[in-house]
């Protein structure tokens, strides 16, 4: 799969490069990075931000390595959470299918004063790989919604 446009031409949406040597002393388990993908919100709350639906396109990267799951969007740190925290398990992912990843949480359980559900969506050849990974970690497989529909 193609790299984005903005990853080809300026590096935008490569893992930034003091975080590099870090991740890759954890033991990288799955990254990509040039990523395109969307980044939405579902009725969403927080300090003086408010969106019913929002939808913006982003370039960006996305790692797994034995000690945490990062994510970066136009090099702002989107997602940090460390493998041995009990919230992963409240991270759903998805494969929509072998290049299409999805990532969501309810946004409360990781930022105080917030509301609402997150999702970023990848396009990425090693979909199938993260989720896997993802999997191995107890992460959800689905979406937040479909887990308050059926009670939690």
């Amino acid at each position: 799969m193609k790299k984005s446009i903005l990853f080809r031409l300026f590096k935008i949406g490569a893992i930034p490069g003091k975080l590099r040597p870090v991740l890759e002393k954890e033991g990288m388990v799955v990254f990509d990075e040039g990523i395109a993908g969307r980044f939405i919100t579902m009725r969403v709350k927080g300090p003086s931000k408010r969106y019913f639906h929002r939808s913006e396109g982003f370039t960006g990267c996305l790692a797994i390595t034995k000690q945490r799951v990062v994510c970066f969007t136009y090099g702002k740190r989107q997602i940090n959470i460390s493998v041995a925290d009990p919230k992963i398990s409240e991270l759903y992912f998805n494969a929509h299918d072998e290049n299409r990843l999805s990532l969501s949480f309810e946004s409360s359980l990781f930022r105080d004063g917030w509301e609402g559900v997150i999702e970023f969506r990848f396009k990425t050849e090693k979909a199938l790989q993260f989720c896997g990974a993802l999997k191995s970690l107890h992460a959800r497989q689905g979406a937040p919604t479909d887990a308050a529909k059926q009670g939690g």
